[in-house]
């Protein structure tokens, strides 16, 4: 770089978590957060710096990662990149690790510098879920929520599904972020590019989804939304109803699904 910048190298990586023990991405006063992890693990490695990171996502508390993106500023370039990664597992706490770290790609002539947020072009999600009586394997107690205690229909779950795809107006399956209301200003139209589920049998399913972006807490929504479906506890015209843009997540009964069964997969990009 040769700006005012010049001293400060843009990197670009991947970051994967098991989000149990933290209290989300975004770092807080108090409790542990991945990001705060990243930060620390940062300053260590370079000699109490404060460095600067992003994600593409903020995911909540109980919710994990695989192919979380970032971009971070250091304070001087490094040319050995794949030795730099590895110092930072080190440091980091078994639970996060980062990977695939790089230089950040170069903006386009005359535009700003690459942004984790800004060049998304979109993202997946998985969800893994149990719906059945009975108690669910205790190993899978932190990767997969018992989001039903009673058995539901899987075509009815996949039909649910299928009715997010496509732009819409997903008001009714936003809450309120911390400090930011969702007003009647507020553009809460998404794309949902892909909404499917597997069924695994035994009353396990895994559910994908795939988006240009997420308002907060919507992915659970749709999810809590599509299961209280398959359940019965929803009736699916009232379904399209929350759906037309006309509704608010107060009109929306249906709760969100458990933190623990998600998983941001990946984050799309055209150039990482």
């Amino acid at each position: 770089p040769g700006d005012a910048d010049a001293a400060r190298a843009r990197v670009a990586f991947r970051v994967a978590y098991d989000g149990t023990d933290f209290r989300g991405w975004q770092r807080q006063p108090r409790g542990r957060t991945v990001e705060g992890a990243l930060v620390e693990a940062f300053a260590k490695r370079f000699d109490g710096a404060d460095v600067k990171l992003l994600g593409a996502s903020r995911t909540d508390a109980g919710v994990h990662a695989r192919g979380q993106a970032c971009h971070a500023d250091l304070p001087r370039a490094v040319d050995d990149r794949a030795l730099l990664e590895h110092q930072l597992n080190r440091i980091l706490p078994d639970d996060v690790r980062m990977f695939d770290l790089r230089v950040a790609p170069p903006p386009p002539p005359g535009g700003k510098p690459w942004h984790a947020i800004a060049c998304a072009r979109g993202k997946r999600y998985i969800y893994r879920m149990t719906a059945r009586r009975g108690a669910p394997d205790p190993l899978d107690r932190f990767y997969r929520a018992h989001a039903h205690y009673s058995d539901i229909d899987g075509a009815a779950l996949a039909d649910a599904l299928a009715a997010y795809v496509g732009t819409r107006d997903f008001r009714a399956f936003a809450n309120n972020a911390p400090g930011q209301e969702i007003t009647a200003e507020k553009d809460t139209v998404r794309t949902i590019r892909r909404a499917d589920v597997v069924d695994e049998g035994g009353g396990d399913f895994t559910l994908t989804l795939e988006l240009d972006g997420a308002l907060y807490k919507m992915v659970r929504n749709l999810v809590g939304a599509a299961v209280a479906v398959a359940a019965g506890d929803l009736a699916r015209d009232r379904l399209d109803v929350l759906l037309s843009g006309d509704a608010s997540r107060c009109d929306n009964p249906a709760l969100a699904a458990p933190a623990r069964g998600l998983c941001l997969d990946e984050v799309f990009y055209d150039d990482f």
